[in-house]
């Protein structure tokens, strides 16, 4: 593989915004340069993008199409793109989809092996089941999948739409502007995966601020991130310990058992809570702010709530979540990816959001369209590490899109979006505030 230089940072740049994150966009230019001369197709003043389109409102006349500008499927990408992680450690950014799914299910690359060069500021040991492999990470998930099948899932969704609710209807009392991510999509999330594990909900909104240093990137100081970590196992060990019934129930009866370690117990649960909330809370937010810039999207929902799930979907491919690129993998043995060979030692890192761009699997990619027919986006990654909360986060996700478009249906953005603020430093990309009005 050749080691030329990848002409841009990697951990990527924060980047405000939901379309692939701007260095998607240069990502496919380096790996596509006979596109990269190519202009842009854009709107004229008081014409469509394209024929059919109209140009004020952002849509097409298919009310499931916004009209961002998209590529059709090309040829001749390059398949692995060498970079540099900090501390100047080479890797291979796996951008194609068919090449990140690869990584993913392959075996033969391990997490646990690249523990070292993790993207967040999360410890080794919190990680309990996003950087083990196999056996241990098996054994672990094992204790814990049964709670979190589809069937649970929708076992949770009427505790979630009273939440909701509640949520909303605390808003319109309160009246407009309410602010989106504090009073509705922080709440929600914690409060499903909270009563889950059984923590009450006024400590749940404590235990925010130790997560936020926990999922930093760069934002947070090394002594802010160890008492993060300290407080967060620290309340967990105690929640686990007085717990007699529920999932921490069960993993304490496992611990007295000697089937799982005490401290392998505590940091399970408590990557459960950080994980089932703070992913989705701020996937909310994006989504609320896709579809308000696209009204005849929001339209559409709301008069064919049906279409949610579809939307939700491509909502989840569309938007860009993991602002750290993917999560390092080391292969343990030459494997073939892309039609190379990667070598054993060699890092490779599996670009999720990127793969949901590629435009040999996804029809115009750029284009946000909820009537996609095809859409295997890999927002929940794939293989044995495909995030256990995928059907709570789409059940969360969906319960909150319906209700709000339904109990609020004036929604819109109360200030200018070019004020909103974004969060820095982060390994999931977010909104700070979301004001908006009806």
């Amino acid at each position: 593989m050749a080691s030329t230089p990848c002409p841009f940072s990697f951990p990527f740049p924060d980047h405000p915004g939901l379309e692939p994150a701007a260095q998607y966009t240069e990502l496919r230019q380096y790996t596509e340069p006979e596109r990269s001369a190519e202009p842009e197709r854009s709107a004229e003043p008081g014409q469509s993008a394209e024929p059919g389109r109209h140009a004020e409102s952002g849509q097409s006349a298919e009310s499931g199409r916004s009209a961002e500008p998209g590529r059709s499927a090309g040829q001749g990408r390059t398949p692995l793109v060498p970079v540099e992680l900090p501390g100047g450690v080479p890797a291979l950014l796996a951008h194609r989809h068919a090449d990140a799914c690869a990584v993913l299910t392959d075996p033969g690359f391990s997490r646990e092996a690249a523990t070292e060069l993790r993207m967040t500021s999360r410890s080794k040991e919190s990680l309990a089941l996003n950087v083990v492999d196999p056996p241990v990470h098996t054994r672990r998930r094992q204790l814990v999948a049964h709670a979190f099948t589809a069937r649970q899932a929708g076992l949770a969704r009427p505790a979630t739409e009273r939440l909701a609710g509640e949520l909303i209807g605390a808003m319109v009392r309160k009246g407009p502007p309410a602010e989106l991510v504090a009073d509705f999509a922080l709440p929600l999330t914690m409060g499903v995966i909270g009563g889950i594990l059984g923590v009450p909900a006024p400590e749940q909104r404590r235990l925010h601020p130790w997560v936020e240093a926990m999922m930093s990137t760069t934002a947070y100081s090394p002594e802010e991130i160890a008492a993060a970590h300290k407080g967060v196992h620290g309340y967990f060990a105690g929640l686990l310990d007085a717990a007699t019934g529920g999932l921490p129930g069960e993993l304490a009866g496992h611990v007295r058992q000697g089937t799982l370690g005490r401290d392998e117990a505590v940091h399970l649960v408590s990557g459960l809570f950080i994980a089932g909330y703070e992913t989705t809370g701020n996937q909310l937010g994006m989504c609320v702010l896709a579809l308000l810039r696209h009204p005849l999207l929001l339209k559409r929902l709301r008069s064919d709530p049906a279409a949610t799930p579809q939307a939700v979907e491509e909502l989840l491919r569309y938007t860009s979540l993991n602002a750290a690129g993917g999560v390092p993998h080391v292969a343990l043995e030459d494997r073939p990816v892309g039609g190379t060979v990667v070598r054993a030692g060699q890092v490779v890192v599996p670009v999720t959001d990127g793969a949901n761009r590629d435009p040999d699997v996804f029809d115009e990619p750029d284009l946000l369209d909820i009537d996609r027919p095809h859409n295997p986006h890999l927002s929940f990654g794939r293989g044995r590490h495909m995030c256990l909360g995928a059907g709570l986060a789409r059940m969360e996700l969906q319960v909150a899109l319906d209700m709000l478009v339904a109990e609020l249906p004036g929604l819109e953005l109360a200030v200018p979006e070019d004020t909103l603020g974004w969060r820095e430093g982060m390994y999931a990309r977010g909104l700070l505030e979301l004001p908006v009005r009806w």
